[in-house]
């Protein structure tokens, strides 16, 4: 799971769906295993997963942004892009 907030979306469809997720020790937290057919995976669990976790990030997104523009700063815009100096080529030539 790439962020808590899918792995949470993950987990509790599947106790929805009366599965029990596991993990082994020594795996880490975002790793989720499950006994369940490839049908239902495919068919069922993972398209309402995709549809959830893709309505969850876009609520995050949109409170991340209200929250930002009223409590910290009303520009959210990206950082304005420069190129890389290392790229530029070299320096001005020193004449002596």
């Amino acid at each position: 799971m790439p962020d808590a907030w899918s792995r949470r979306v993950l987990l509790a469809l599947l106790r929805r769906y009366e599965i029990e997720p596991y993990r082994y020790r020594g795996q880490r937290r975002t790793t989720v295993t499950v006994r369940a057919s490839r049908g239902f995976v495919t068919e069922i669990l993972w398209p309402q997963f995709e549809q959830l976790s893709t309505t969850l990030r876009t609520y995050l997104d949109e409170v991340t942004s209200r929250v930002v523009a009223e409590v910290i700063h009303n520009d959210s815009s990206e950082a304005v892009e420069r190129p890389d100096p290392r790229h530029l080529g070299p320096g001005p030539v020193k004449q002596g």
